[in-house]
């Protein structure tokens, strides 16, 4: 009798989620995010360290100066590693936070399509499906 009790809670319990390898996607997208963070980071120190360093020198840096817009950028790539170290977990706030990085991205892609239009192509096409792979299949990272 107890044999037979325990076959019927074992048969209860609900198996994880089946992964697929959309996991992959949305594995990619975080170390893309990472990556991201660690080099705008990078070159926001730089540009704190060195205001002659950055592109713009100290009259040309819109909205403010190159050590300001340093900071921010520093500011900025710790958010965007953090994300994407959290989106390797599985977290929701990261998944949501992800999807808006990366629509932020598509956007300036789409903006500057007359500048670099190879390159915003490959960057919407990235971000789509990271888009895609995080809304519905970032619950799989969780489970993996």
């Amino acid at each position: 009798m107890s044999g037979s009790n325990l076959h019927t809670q074992s048969a209860v319990r609900s198996a994880p989620a089946e992964t697929t390898g959309w996991t992959g996607w949305v594995a990619f997208a975080a170390f893309v995010m990472m990556i991201s963070g660690t080099l705008s980071g990078i070159m926001g120190f730089l540009a704190v360290i060195n205001n002659n360093w950055t592109m713009w020198n100290n009259n040309g840096a819109p909205y403010g100066s190159p050590y300001g817009w340093g900071w921010w950028s520093m500011f900025v790539g710790i958010v965007v590693f953090s994300i994407g170290a959290a989106l390797l977990r599985g977290s929701m706030f990261a998944r949501t936070v992800a999807v808006f990085i990366a629509a932020g991205s598509l956007i300036s892609a789409f903006v500057s399509l007359n500048v670099a239009p190879l390159w915003s192509v490959i960057v919407i096409t990235i971000d789509l499906l990271v888009i895609w792979a995080v809304m519905v299949h970032g619950k799989e990272m969780k489970d993996a």
